[in-house]
């Protein structure tokens, strides 16, 4: 029997979407609070002011960046399980999470690398969906709409 089958009603399924949801909730609430302590960031400064520092470490860089960003993602599909406990959506979500990983990621490394002081405005909105979960929080709202659509 798998997990995902477990009928919503049962004390076990409530148990298992409580427990995920807390990881999930735990686990992005860790990142964020200890993220300097945890991440490299590459730059001195947060804002429109930011630059990079003079001893920027670029393999650094690109493994935290990727770090963070499957720990976020890894982290919000423990959410959207425990909320909705379903295999497609959660199927949706991973393809979301290899989406980040294969085609934004790249590109927000390489401007960041390659091109940061003519693209440092861009970057900071590419920043956000790398280094916060926006995409994986975005699911929650539209699966909502999903299985209202659905039950109709």
């Amino acid at each position: 029997m798998s997990i995902l089958n477990i009928k919503q009603k049962s004390p076990l399924s409530t148990l298992i979407r409580a427990l995920a949801i807390f990881a999930g909730i735990s686990g992005l609430a860790v990142i964020y609070v200890f993220q300097r302590d945890l991440f490299y960031s590459g730059f001195s400064d947060m804002g429109a002011g930011t630059v990079k520092v003079e001893n920027f470490d670029t393999a650094r860089f690109m493994w935290h960046k990727f770090v963070r960003l499957l720990l976020n993602d890894t982290f919000s599909l423990f959410i959207i399980f425990g909320v909705f406990m379903r295999k497609d959506f959660m199927q949706f979500g991973f393809r979301l999470l290899l989406v980040e990983v294969f085609i934004i990621l790249p590109i927000y490394l390489s401007l960041s690398i390659f091109a940061y002081e003519y693209k440092r405005f861009f970057l900071q909105h590419i920043h956000r969906l790398i280094v916060n979960p926006v995409l994986m929080m975005l699911l929650i709202p539209a699966f909502f709409y999903q299985q209202h659509k659905e039950s109709k």
